[in-house]
């Protein structure tokens, strides 16, 4: 049986992609289309699909952390947080490239965002580094590939979005996703040495330990809030969503009272902003929901998996296929949208061969992290070229050893299921 529907959707909202409409348009539009033509259901079922995609529970602390993230940048609290990782790590050699890495796993404990990441990290770190002799390239690539390190440590909005589809605990998802943010972050931070030592990218200074105090007792205050997220989370004190209504909290105070950079206007410009970035993750979420249901209608799901199995039933040969798939969906479709769209259709099958469904949906976002940063529609990309005001084919050209970082941490962690559970695994086990 032919799935003409599943191809009608996908046909129609890959052409729309293609012209240059928004992702939700994209969606929208070839779903709506898609009902209307073949008539599976009555069209009133449409805002009814959109509603149950979004009324999930713990989606609720998407805006929360969104808006932590907006509240750390827009007040400053962000830059106390450069400045710290600056002197600890950018006195050797690729020491401002480290800091970038480093700074990108400390923000992403904050905003869950990799674009808000790039922007926040760019804005400051691409002209210091610059100045201090590295290749502008270069200096572009490491702050975008770093930037993933946002949608796979704790808070990830990309880690929610998939508990919720599937079900699953977000808390042992934000927590799985720590072992490879760690290994990630060591794997980029070793690569960057080795880089910059090759090529004499950056000046070298004498270490001081004076200079790292002055900067911890500085940037300490800042530090609490992915200390909030990740000790509550961790300790099941709180939930995912209470965590970040208290990183929220946390940041009002220290910008207001031990900062005093909670400047007139800037709470609501800050709610504006979260409220933007809020409504487009929500708006793909709702309109994928219906995107979804004509899949799931097909048999989509049933189809994929029969059509895998048919081709080896070893749990290693099935994981490795579904990586490439999603390595190269990840270059077309919007992280969100493919979760939403893939994780019904790949979770039967990653069940059925007996893969552990928290470690499954890990790596599923380890590969959409990929996704972001590489051509032709990684979403990084654009931002890094517009905050650096470069062409991507420079940054693409300077960033081709840092994927090979991503791509080894990716086989380790599918190979290797305790690095993502031994730290749930003892922390909420």
């Amino acid at each position: 049986m032919i799935p003409v529907m599943s191809l009608t959707v996908f046909g129609m909202a890959v052409f729309l992609l293609i012209l240059g409409a928004p992702v939700l348009v994209s969606i929208g539009l070839s779903s709506v289309f898609t009902i209307m033509f073949f008539n599976p259901v009555p069209l009133i079922s449409i805002p009814q699909l959109m509603f149950s995609g979004t009324e999930s529970y713990v989606l609720v602390a998407i805006p929360l952390f969104v808006l932590s993230g907006v509240l750390m940048e827009s007040t400053g609290v962000a830059g106390k947080l450069i400045d710290f990782t600056k002197a600890g790590v950018g006195w050797a050699r690729g020491g401002l490239g480290a800091a970038n890495v480093l700074g990108s796993f400390i923000f992403g404990g904050m905003s869950g965002s990799s674009v808000a990441d790039t922007v926040a990290l760019g804005t400051i770190l691409i002209p210091e580094m610059e100045k201090d002799g590295y290749d502008k390239g270069y200096s572009a690539a490491i702050t975008a590939l770093s930037s993933t390190l946002a949608v796979i440590v704790p808070p990830s909005i990309l880690m929610v979005i998939i508990g919720a589809v599937s079900e699953l605990s977000v808390s042992w998802l934000l927590i799985g996703g720590l072992g490879p943010g760690i290994l990630l972050t060591g794997t980029m931070m070793v690569q960057n040495y080795y880089i910059c030592r090759k090529n004499k990218y950056g000046s070298m200074s004498k270490f001081s330990f004076k200079h790292l105090w002055d900067k911890f007792k500085v940037g300490l205050w800042a530090l609490g809030a992915p200390i909030i997220i990740m000790i509550g989370i961790m300790t099941g004190f709180v939930t995912p969503t209470e965590s970040g209504a208290l990183a929220v909290i946390y940041t009002l105070i220290i910008a207001a009272f031990f900062y005093r950079t909670l400047k007139k206007g800037v709470i609501y410009k800050s709610l504006l902003s979260a409220a933007r970035l809020t409504a487009a993750v929500v708006g793909i979420i709702g309109t994928s929901s219906i995107f979804t249901f004509i899949l799931t209608f097909e048999g989509l799901p049933q189809i994929v998996a029969q059509f895998l199995l048919g081709i080896s039933t070893n749990k290693m040969v099935i994981f490795f296929m579904i990586n490439i798939f999603l390595l190269v969906m990840g270059m077309f479709l919007d992280a969100g949208v493919a979760i939403i769209v893939m994780a019904p259709i790949l979770f039967p099958v990653a069940l059925a061969v007996g893969i552990n469904p928290i470690h499954f949906a890990v790596v599923f976002v380890l590969n959409l992290a990929i996704g972001m940063v590489t051509p032709p529609f990684g979403v990084c990309l654009f931002s890094t070229c517009n905050v650096a005001k470069m062409d991507m084919g420079r940054l693409i050209k300077a960033a081709m050893p840092l994927y090979l970082s991503m791509l080894v941490v990716l086989v380790l962690v599918t190979i290797f299921p305790q690095i993502v559970l031994w730290i749930p695994t003892i922390t909420l086990g």
